[in-house]
């Protein structure tokens, strides 16, 4: 025999998310309601995963960035490359965007 834990939801009608995911947890067959509560917490559960792992990547490769400041950045992007440089394909192709 499998076992089971009950859980009783309430939720807040005043509340706009409240509203929103009560409608969608009864827009869901009787029988599918467990399963898509249960798809709902592990998508969360993942996207918070996920978010926390490129937060980290991300200052993980910001440490090793090297900041210039406002007057070389703009010198240093004006010499590695000019309009004139690029060639006529991409120009236009950047004109259709």
């Amino acid at each position: 025999m499998s076992r089971r834990k009950r859980y009783y939801l309430s939720f807040d009608l005043d509340n706009p998310r409240h509203r929103e995911a009560e409608a969608l947890l009864a827009g869901q067959a009787s029988r599918r309601r467990t399963d898509f509560a249960v798809a709902c917490i592990l998508a969360a559960n993942q996207r918070e995963s996920l978010e926390q792992t490129v937060r980290q990547a991300v200052r993980d490769e910001l440490r090793h960035v090297k900041l210039l400041p406002p007057n070389r950045l703009t010198e240093e992007t004006d010499r590695d490359v000019q309009l004139s440089d690029l060639p006529g394909s991409l120009i236009n192709a950047l004109e259709e965007l």
